[in-house]
């Protein structure tokens, strides 16, 4: 009878594609891409107050997105042999959260660099297991909504995230003084809030159906 009684609530739940996990999931997708977009959209300025190459801005991309690339072919059988999706999802969302901030203490762009790896390192287990964990929340038959406004979510974050960056950037560069980089230091240190808050909002909104 408890069996029946979970199925049915399960049932329930899922049939509403409007659900806690869809409106969960898509607010955490709008926080965690405004803290990347915000840190993003000032990155080529901020390394060229620190001296870094022309070309180091490229090697950062290529290399973190080939890194989150690899790992998603991988990220969805773990979560598949082992369980425990909502922690790896919740331990990605953290390391992309946090990685930002690094930024902050970067005298040369090899800290950066190693920034930006550890924040795709965590974009790359997440992507495909939460994906996995959002199609589980909906009947198939409500998935292109659930995707749909999840993807919404996700885009918001990306356009507010570099108006937000920008509109920082220009109250504090008046006040930079000797230290040209500080305005952006003081910027990605920002990216903590909407980071951090992405993670809580995934640990305590979403349930592993």
């Amino acid at each position: 009878m408890n069996g029946i009684e979970i199925d049915n609530h399960k049932n329930i739940e899922t049939s509403k594609w409007l659900n806690r996990n869809t409106i969960g999931m898509s607010l955490t997708s709008f926080l965690n891409d405004a803290c990347h977009e915000m840190a993003t959209a000032i990155l080529p300025g901020f390394l060229s107050t620190i001296g870094a190459p022309p070309s180091a801005l490229g090697i950062i991309e290529g290399t973190s997105d080939a890194v989150s690339s690899f790992l998603k072919l991988g990220a969805g059988w773990i979560s598949d042999k082992f369980g425990h999706r909502k922690i790896l999802v919740t331990l990605g969302y953290f390391l992309t959260g946090i990685s930002t901030a690094l930024f902050a203490l970067a005298q040369t762009w090899h800290l950066v660099f190693t920034g930006r790896i550890l924040g795709w390192f965590g974009r790359g287990i997440r992507g495909p297991i939460r994906d996995a964990m959002l199609t589980d929340s909906v009947d198939e038959k409500n998935r292109g909504k659930a995707f749909g406004f999840h993807r919404a979510g996700d885009t918001l974050g990306g356009i507010v995230g570099p108006i937000i960056g920008i509109w920082l950037l220009s109250i504090w560069q008046p006040f930079a003084g000797d230290d040209p980089s500080k305005p952006f230091r003081n910027v990605f240190l920002v990216t903590l809030i909407p980071g951090i808050l992405s993670v809580l909002t995934f640990a305590i909104l979403i349930t592993d159906t």
